[in-house]
């Protein structure tokens, strides 16, 4: 049973919002309604491009005053915490609980669960060789702020820290009672299944020629790893619909200028954020609080760019993208807790947390082997072409005990706001946080 001791704290991500995790607050509360949530407010919009530093000590600010008022106005004192980041949120999250354990918070505070959905652990950077991966890479890591510097990997940022076993970001992970991740595995053209879910390789890139099999009471959204794929007789190719052939026709016809007008709004709001952070870096923290309550966050016009880039790049992919993909060999290991788990009746915490690619990647492997001739675009037997900094990342992230899950949204090109309903009408995203909330350390 929840107690009113219990503080969650929810992370949106990048050029977001809290009301984007609406669903995920109301969804936590319909399952424990004595649970204490704070949807964090204090990097929403531009504000978002300042960096995972920055955005973090905002959070860490708002835990700080919301538990004193938890404390002053209902009597209680928090002694347990979960925090769960979506998007750029999640590594905001590694950024919050490392600084809060360099604290000494929890020496009197529990932590209990982190959770990411479709985050950016091996950051943004395209895992395809050649000068796309150049080109994306440079623009991410100059146009967006030093958000963008983080996420793609670029000088001065912060990703290759936290995953550092020696530093205090990555030490603060192994104190939760249970790490879990949610990766997208097709249509999530923000953050790619391999750095979501943590993996040298991709078994998932030619789902017209596979059928997953699916985590019983979740079917079909979260995948069972621990089942082979059904190889199919022959691909299945998608039917366009009307609506198919009116989208496409009024991207191709005025997507680009809408494209212009973002990338010239995302130029803008790097600049505004590049000159916050330093004039941020010279104050003191009093006057640097005062400043963030002055800086011009539109969080209307944020979303809206969020909206318009997002939709733009999910019309540049088919409904299932085809990318070289290759094998590692890291084998991932689940979670096991000796504390309280709630659970769906229909299946155990065993049969869902399914933590390893290796018998989806073998039933692949093995069909390849008999028909050369079907799937000679899978490529399992070599790594993706990840940078070295990636690997090493992986590698490190991977000796932690995650249980891990990879997601399947079929009713929307946009699977990476779906995962979490971020803009309503989205149910499938729904499955995925009741599947959430049912496994959470109570």
């Amino acid at each position: 049973m929840m107690t009113d001791d219990h503080l969650f704290v929810l992370l949106h991500g990048f050029w977001g919002n809290n009301a984007h995790l609406n669903k995920t607050r109301e969804l936590l509360l319909s399952e424990y309604p004595d649970a204490r949530v704070l949807a964090a407010s204090s990097y929403a919009g531009n504000l978002s491009y300042d960096g995972i530093s920055i955005c973090g000590q905002r959070v860490i600010a708002e835990i700080e005053e919301r538990i004193k008022d938890i404390r002053d106005s209902d009597g209680v004192t928090i002694r347990k915490f979960s925090i769960a980041g979506y998007s750029l949120g999640g590594l905001i999250a590694r950024y919050v609980v490392g600084e809060l354990d360099n604290s000494g918070f929890f020496n009197k505070t529990k932590p209990m669960n982190f959770t990411t959905f479709a985050t950016p652990h091996l950051g943004v950077c395209s895992e395809n060789p050649g000068y796309f991966r150049l080109a994306v890479n440079y623009y991410g890591r100059n146009w967006l702020g030093q958000s963008g510097r983080d996420m793609f990997l670029g000088d001065n940022g912060i990703v290759p820290r936290l995953a550092d076993s020696e530093g205090y970001y990555y030490q603060a992970l192994t104190k939760f009672e249970r790490l879990s991740l949610y990766a997208n595995i097709t249509n999530d053209r923000s953050v790619h299944f391999f750095s979501a879910f943590m993996s040298e390789r991709d078994p998932f890139t030619k789902l017209d020629c596979c059928a997953p099999e699916y985590v019983d009471s979740y079917d079909p959204v979260i995948l069972d790893l621990s089942r082979e794929m059904k190889i199919l007789r022959s691909p299945v190719k998608r039917k366009w619909s009307r609506r198919d052939y009116i989208f496409f026709s009024l991207f191709y016809s005025i997507g680009p200028l809408f494209l212009l007008m973002a990338l010239i709004s995302i130029a803008v709001s790097a600049q505004v954020s590049e000159r916050r952070v330093r004039q941020l870096l010279q104050q003191s923290s009093k006057r640097a609080v005062e400043l963030i309550e002055q800086s011009g966050k539109n969080e209307d016009e944020a979303a809206l760019l969020q909206d318009v880039v997002e939709d733009l790049l999910d019309t540049t992919g088919s409904e299932e993208q085809e990318t070289a993909n290759k094998h590692d060999g890291t084998k991932y290991q689940d979670s096991s807790s000796s504390s309280s788990v709630k659970n769906s009746s229909s299946h155990s915490p065993q049969r869902s947390s399914v933590s390893t690619l290796d018998t989806v990647c073998n039933s692949v492997v093995a069909h390849k082997a008999l028909h050369p001739e079907f799937l000679e675009q899978y490529c399992l037997d070599t790594a993706l072409d990840l940078e070295e900094v990636q690997v090493r990342m992986c590698n490190e992230m991977n000796n932690l005990h995650w249980c891990k899950y990879a997601v399947q949204i079929h009713q929307t090109f946009h699977s990476h706001a779906a995962i979490v309903n971020r803009r309503g009408g989205q149910p499938e995203g729904d499955i995925v946080l009741e599947h959430w909330a049912k496994h959470l350390v109570i």
